[in-house]
């Protein structure tokens, strides 16, 4: 089986916002008032948020590819005067981790941001997301910073994120 990355364009709107429909709300749905994600999929994934993401000239955004199944996304923004690149979303299919495929992908980022002459990664999580953090934590990141993440709809108890970086 064979894992790549495939750009995301405009034409591939309605491709994105089921493809996040079907993987955001099985893992997430729970952070969310009355376990309804909509509000933040819809806000996160709609046409004008996709043509401004897909603007940034320092960004890149990617469908993950499983052979030709499509399972899911990854957007790395580099912040070229700080030699840094943000891992800004990296979500994948539940029905396919287990499978090593987060480590590729990480290895795939750690490439793409010194490719683009990175010396550093780093992202954002939720403290109560622990597999999640155990997995970056097992990748090499460490936790530089806290803060209160201010979504709306977003359940009090999820609201605590940890920023995590890693030099490369």
């Amino acid at each position: 089986m064979k894992l790549n990355l495939k750009p995301i364009t405009l034409a591939n709107h309605e491709v994105l916002l089921q493809l996040m429909q079907r993987i955001y709300p099985p893992a997430y749905k729970h952070l969310w008032i009355n376990n309804d994600c909509n509000w933040y999929i819809n806000s996160q994934y709609n046409l004008k948020q996709l043509t401004k993401e897909l603007q940034d000239l320092n960004a890149n955004y990617f469908f993950i590819k499983y052979d030709t199944k499509t399972i899911g996304i990854l957007r790395l923004i580099h912040q070229k005067p700080l030699r840094t690149t943000k891992l800004h979303r990296l979500y994948l299919d539940q029905a396919y981790q287990g499978l090593g495929l987060g480590q590729q992908l990480i290895q795939l980022s750690y490439d793409i941001a010194t490719d683009n002459l990175s010396t550093s990664i780093w992202l954002e999580a939720m403290d109560t997301q622990l597999q999640a953090l155990n997995f970056y934590k097992k990748c090499g990141f460490k936790i530089v910073d806290s803060y209160t993440l201010e979504f709306d709809l977003i359940l009090d108890q999820f609201r605590g994120m940890h920023k995590m970086t890693k030099q490369l």
